[in-house]
């Protein structure tokens, strides 16, 4: 399957994540991320805000709790599969590292409601980058290919930042 990531001239390649979970906590490691430029999140703690979210952008990964504030998450990846046309890599995250026992069950749930993966906390960016089939050297090809290649592209916005200002201060 080829990676559908969802692009715009802003910030390209890279990937827009929606986590629905009412415990925003958990996900550190991808806000991390996300303030180093590397993904875009967005946060909702329930099915029905998530879902109007669904309808105005495009996302290239969903993380569901299988709890939410309104429904359950099996529930969510259900309705988002019939109701939203989409290529998006759906992930239904579980408690952190369960027994083997109940992850072969939770599995089981996670693909019966239509989500692609099983993913438990905590959840890096390296697992996003699984989860869409695409790593960050194959990004970075693609942009290449595009005639996009920027070097500085990965480095967060203050050192950005910083390495125009030392740029206009040597021009003048």
């Amino acid at each position: 399957m080829s990676p559908s990531l969802q692009f715009d001239l802003g910030e390209p390649f890279v990937p827009h994540v929606v986590v629905v979970d009412p415990r925003f906590e958990a996900y550190r490691p991808l806000a991390a991320s996300a303030r180093q430029g590397r993904l875009t999140i967005h946060f909702r703690s329930s099915g029905a805000e998530a879902l109007k979210l669904a309808r105005h952008l495009d996302v290239d990964a969903w993380l569901v709790a299988e709890h939410l504030d309104d429904m359950s998450g099996h529930d969510f990846v259900s309705l988002l599969k019939a109701g939203i046309p989409t290529d998006s890599r759906v992930a239904v995250v579980d408690a952190p590292r369960i027994h083997d026992r109940r992850r072969g069950i939770a599995e089981s749930e996670a693909r019966e409601s239509g989500a692609d993966a099983l993913l438990s906390h905590p959840i890096s960016f390296d697992d996003l980058e699984n989860l869409l089939g695409l790593s960050s050297d194959a990004r970075s090809e693609m942009l290449a290919e595009a005639g996009l290649a920027r070097p500085y592209l990965t480095l967060p916005v203050g050192v950005g930042a910083a390495v125009i200002a030392i740029a206009v201060l040597m021009i003048g």
